[in-house]
């Protein structure tokens, strides 16, 4: 284990735009850590809820507001407004599991060049209350497969030393997959480690921020390709070719499945009308019919 003599500071960034109603669990999961040396950061990014009265109900937590910026510009401000030698990011629907930084801590420590490390974690479905855990077994050319895919995915599994932050911050242009643009660029200049221990909860619920797989797509995309001019060998440039056609698959089947869903649960909704329009006239059934294709034919002309 770590040498807790050390008491080495870690500072957990929580965001929060108005999600004051997880924000409690959030907070909760650290003050009930295993490790004890730690500081409790909320930035409340122009809530309208009751962000600012949550965090200010726990005596430990450093409660800062900012008018609204964005998920980025809110984990930069976490960033000046804390003082850890290590920086977790913990969205305000997740938690950390009891152990998460007693165990990142233990990696890090012990690798201390890394620039950062990263565990698994658990996803927690709020509909049915089920859970699956999401490990990936990354030992070696970790930036390479970083330009595969994005096998961290959850920024709350990753503990960062804060010299990291001296030269690289979170792009306050991209409204997603900052955290994918983030972690190619740490890897691109300094090790990391990854292994499969879970660190971390990530809350799937109905106002998830990561919806919109149009725009994850495109954004996952431009990100590679701002790596494209420093790819140094053919190996790299391999994972690079491997990682466009990962995105486009894995995003164009998402939209595929959300737009067969509204397609199947708008018929089924209307499957009486349909019929009955059918039955009783079918002119108007057609015409509906040639209406849809030609709509099809638009999008796809379009």
């Amino acid at each position: 284990m770590i040498n807790l003599k050390n008491e080495a500071l870690v500072s957990i960034i929580i965001p929060c735009y108005n999600h004051g109603r997880y924000l409690s669990k959030a907070i909760e999961s650290v003050l009930a850590q295993t490790y004890p040396h730690f500081e409790i950061v909320v930035v409340d990014d122009g809530s309208k809820d009751n962000t600012k009265e949550i965090a200010q109900s726990y005596k430990d937590v450093k409660y800062v507001y900012q008018n609204n910026q964005g998920l980025s510009a809110a984990r930069n401000t976490g960033i000046n407004e804390s003082s850890g030698q290590y920086l977790i990011f913990l969205d305000a629907d997740d938690w950390l599991l009891k152990d998460a930084l007693m165990i990142n801590l233990n990696y890090i420590q012990m690798n201390p060049q890394l620039a950062f490390v990263s565990g698994g974690f658990r996803f927690f479905y709020d509909k049915d209350q089920m859970t699956s855990d999401v490990t990936s077994k990354v030992e070696t050319d970790h930036y390479c497969h970083l330009l595969q895919k994005n096998f961290i995915a959850m920024i709350a599994a990753v503990m960062f030393q804060r010299w990291v932050f001296d030269s690289i911050r979170y792009d306050t242009s991209l409204k997603v997959c900052e955290d994918y643009d983030l972690y190619l660029k740490v890897a691109r200049n300094y090790p990391i480690a990854h292994h499969t221990e879970l660190i971390a909860s990530y809350f799937i619920h109905d106002s998830n921020v990561s919806k919109g797989s149009a725009l994850m797509l495109s954004t996952a995309l431009q990100i590679l390709d701002t790596q494209k001019s420093g790819l140094r060998n053919a190996k790299e440039r391999h994972w690079f070719n491997q990682g466009q056609v990962f995105w486009r698959k894995w995003y164009c089947r998402i939209m595929y499945n959300e737009m067969a869903k509204v397609l199947h649960e708008t018929l089924e909704s209307n499957k009486i009308m349909l019929q009955a329009l059918r039955k009783y006239d079918i002119r108007l059934y057609i015409q509906l019919i040639i209406k849809t294709v030609l709509l099809f034919f638009r999008i796809k002309k379009s």
